[in-house]
């Protein structure tokens, strides 16, 4: 969600940005049911998270839930916030990047005009979706859906470049932060994660984060997708760690 914008770009809300009150985003976090999109546009095949990085890669992740699916709450809160007839925002989404991306924006469409978010989706192939939303397009975002793998595979890489500030342009941190969410307080501990040499300090540090960034609900986590493979005796092939299929390493059995 755009927090950093004083008025949103593509909103029929003028002169404030309903996305800076934390009410606004708890309830649009508490409308969306991660369990339904599992089950019924993921087919199974998910692993709804309360964090932004994959339990596989943060020892501490199974101290962390979800806040839980409750849409007349998250009503609540969007009337306490001031937008008791909800309102309006465009929403950029792939159509070719991730597992179903489409159908899964399509079904959080559902889902926040049960709460009177209407939600005009925009999706688009990938190419012309992160020309609009990156660094390099301003950040032409409202609202939108990324997926993120840590090159590290350390949850530095997301602290850094997905929820770190953004405001100071001779830095690289906060470089995919496309929404410009910004808590400096969560800054210092990511500088501090980064030199911390002792595991189980840089675990906690981690863990005081992910508690600063959930508290604030600054990004609203869905789940990690699953890959499915067919399988035929017919045919060898060699999978590689990046999900690439390339079928010059395929070979067919007689």
């Amino acid at each position: 969600m755009d927090q950093t914008r004083d008025e949103l770009l593509f909103s029929n809300v003028k002169g404030k940005n309903p996305f800076k009150d934390i009410r606004v985003r708890e309830g649009i976090y508490r409308a969306i049911d991660v369990d339904l999109i599992k089950t019924r546009v993921m087919r199974g095949l998910s692993t709804p998270s309360a964090l932004m990085i994959a339990p596989e890669l943060f020892r501490l992740s199974n101290e962390f839930t979800r806040p839980a699916f409750d849409p007349i709450g998250a009503k609540k809160l969007l009337i306490e916030a001031g937008y008791p007839d909800g309102f309006e925002v465009g929403m950029d989404c792939t159509n070719d990047r991730y597992v179903n991306d489409e159908a899964i924006c399509q079904a959080i469409v559902g889902m926040l005009a049960r709460i009177g978010v209407k939600i005009n989706l925009l999706a688009q192939p990938k190419a012309q979706y992160f020309a609009k939303v990156l660094r390099t397009g301003n950040f032409n975002t409202s609202f939108y859906l990324l997926g993120w793998t840590p090159g590290t595979q350390d949850s530095h890489n997301v602290l850094f470049e997905i929820v770190g500030c953004r405001d100071n342009p001779g830095s690289a941190r906060g470089q995919t932060n496309l929404g410009g969410y910004c808590n400096k307080k969560l800054d210092e501990i990511t500088d501090k994660v980064l030199v911390e040499a002792d595991a189980a300090k840089r675990d906690l540090l981690i863990k005081a984060a992910y508690e600063m960034l959930t508290k604030d609900f600054g990004y609203i986590p869905l789940h990690q997708q699953s890959l499915a493979w067919g399988v035929s005796k017919k045919v060898s092939l060699t999978l590689r760690a990046d999900n690439q299929v390339l079928l010059y390493w395929a070979t067919k059995r007689e």
